[in-house]
């Protein structure tokens, strides 16, 4: 188990990077819903996608992912350097929803048993912020820190799980694939920035 001060320190990383994430996020959405600027970004391919609901279980294991952080990241140092990719990562997505804002992608209405989950799942991601996927971003990021700290056989896992959640955003409907590539490069990008900073004080 961690220590408490290890604890405490990935706690208060994940409020910092918490209300960065609702600043940023919130208003760029805010933001593009006032003007009706919106870019095509989809490929014809695409639309042959099946519309999966049930991958709402991918989309939403991000969350279990986030809390693996401390228990897998084990020296502060390193959970300094993570900060620093999804502080970076974060932002650097916010630029892009601003400047390449795209038209919301269309999806069958869902009802039954996932319909609760899947309308949860939508209502996080709000309606204008695609490119790049800060979604996937925010999965691999954590999974490219985490995998370092672990056995062959448990990163492959990991890496995985940051691809379920990946392909999970295609099936629901809510980015195109180039917001995914986007936000799986962006996030390895912002990982080898963060790798070159010293501890944070």
């Amino acid at each position: 188990m961690p220590s408490w001060q290890h604890l405490k320190h990935s706690v208060w990383i994940a409020i910092s990077a918490a209300c960065w994430f609702a600043l940023v996020y919130g208003g760029c959405n805010w933001i593009t819903s006032l003007h009706s600027y919106r870019l095509s970004l989809g490929f014809e391919w695409e639309r042959k996608i099946p519309f999966y609901p049930p991958a709402v279980l991918a989309y939403m294991s991000i969350y279990p992912l986030f809390l693996l952080v401390p228990f897998v990241i084990r020296t502060r140092r390193d959970l300094d350097r993570l900060a620093v990719a999804l502080v970076s990562l974060i932002g650097f997505s916010g630029l892009g929803f601003l400047f390449v804002p795209a038209y919301p992608i269309s999806h069958a209405s869902v009802h039954g048993f996932w319909e609760q989950a899947f309308h949860i799942a939508e209502a996080i991601n709000l309606n204008h912020n695609h490119l790049p996927s800060l979604h996937v971003g925010l999965a691999v990021a954590c999974v490219s820190a985490m995998s370092r700290q672990t056995s062959p056989l448990a990163g492959a896992f990991l890496w995985i799980w940051a691809a379920a959640v990946a392909v999970s955003t295609l099936l629901l409907r809510q980015h195109y694939f180039f917001d995914v590539v986007t936000g799986w490069c962006m996030a390895l990008i912002c990982i080898r920035v963060g790798s070159r900073f010293p501890r944070l004080q």
